[in-house]
């Protein structure tokens, strides 16, 4: 077993100074509705001098919905946070479709939230670095690598992928182009400690130092632990909070595994960033598949889907970046449930994405 890597290199860091087959299911055609939605409370209905709950971002919907299937809109619990690529925006939506926040945002390749909702961690792959806003006011309050500049040196990254908060309040990276994972103290502008090294791209897990081949994404743990997947070659490892070892998964059949994390305490689900895509939910131990979702043709289709979430219900959220689209999928029927965006139309006008990155929930918290 390996333990400790991460606190051994944070010590070394301040002495320094610093499946089987894959089942295909029956493709389901939506039904196109454009939903005008009467608000159901929130900012606009409260009482005078009354805040309402969480960021600009959890405020409840009102006005019209722009949901293009709206079979179950009882699905999501919480507003969705997407990070709209090509659009260069973040832009938060209700269950109901109702356009509730935007925020100009330069290529956000990826976007999630600290678990208070009121700050969002932005990866900017293609300046190389990772931001930090206040969601009501938009200031920006951390900032790690320099816009346009990729390197390996302190405040460089290179092809950041994802960017969040883990449970000690770090900020854990996947720098994807340096084959490493950094966290990171917001009131420092080194790591605080690191996984993998640049140059060395290769799938090394099992004992120190720690290798990873193109880290696409580092997801935190219910636990403190971290879910890693790697590209070239496609496996996805499962930490510890200590960085031991749980479990390496390679990925035989997958072209280009993106954004592996946790659904529940014993499996993982994983996306093939490829067209057709497809996503699959497996078990943790073993590897063996739970449910797979890849329809080759149809509506259903999947266009390079970049992230899946289980949502609570176990229903299934995804970023479908190649569609132009946010999509639930029930994963009892396997069809889609909920649509924002447009199948394979971009566009800036509400109800239109381009090039979706990242999905999330937005928290409700104080």
């Amino acid at each position: 077993m390996l333990g400790g890597l991460r606190s051994g290199v944070r010590t070394s860091l301040q002495s320094a100074g610093g499946g089987a087959g894959w089942r295909m299911f029956a493709v389901f055609t939506p039904l196109v509705v454009i939903t005008a939605v009467a608000g159901c409370g929130g900012s606009k209905g409260s009482a005078a001098g009354v805040v309402p709950p969480g960021s600009a971002a959890a405020h409840t919907g009102v006005g019209p919905g722009y949901l293009t299937v709206a079979k179950d809109t009882a699905v999501l619990p919480l507003n969705v946070l997407i990070a709209d690529t090509d659009n260069n925006r973040l832009v938060s939506v209700s269950p109901r479709g109702q356009l509730v926040w935007t925020k100009s945002q330069s290529a956000p390749g990826a976007a999630f939230l600290s678990r208070t909702g009121r700050t969002v961690i932005i990866a900017e792959d293609s300046q190389s670095s990772v931001v930090m806003r206040r969601v009501d006011n938009g200031r920006v309050s951390y900032v790690y690598g320099r816009a346009g500049q990729p390197g390996s040196a302190d405040n460089r990254l290179s092809d950041p992928q994802t960017a969040q908060e883990t449970l000690t309040g770090e900020i854990v990276i996947a720098d994807l182009g340096n084959c490493r994972v950094l966290f990171m103290a917001t009131s420092s502008g080194r790591p605080v400690s690191l996984l993998g090294a640049p140059g060395r791209c290769v799938h090394h897990v099992v004992s120190a130092p720690v290798t990873f081949a193109h880290p696409d994404a580092a997801f935190p743990t219910a636990n403190g632990g971290l879910v890693v997947t790697e590209q070239r070659p496609a496996w996805v490892d499962v930490l510890s909070k200590n960085d031991t070892l749980r479990s390496a998964i390679p990925l035989h059949r997958f072209g280009a595994p993106s954004d592996a994390s946790e659904a529940g305490p014993n499996d993982i689900i994983v996306t093939d960033r490829t067209q057709p895509g497809k996503i699959a939910e497996l078990a943790r131990a073993t590897g063996a598949a739970v449910w797979t979702y890849g329809p080759t043709s149809g509506s259903g289709e999947l266009d390079r889907p970049a992230l899946a979430r289980i949502l609570p219900d176990g229903d299934v959220l995804v970023a479908d970046t190649g569609n132009d689209r946010v999509i639930v999928i029930d994963p009892r029927t396997n069809e889609i449930v909920w649509q924002y965006g447009h199948t394979h139309v971009a566009g800036t006008e509400p109800g239109y994405l381009h090039s979706p990155g990242s999905v999330a929930l937005v928290p409700i918290g104080k």
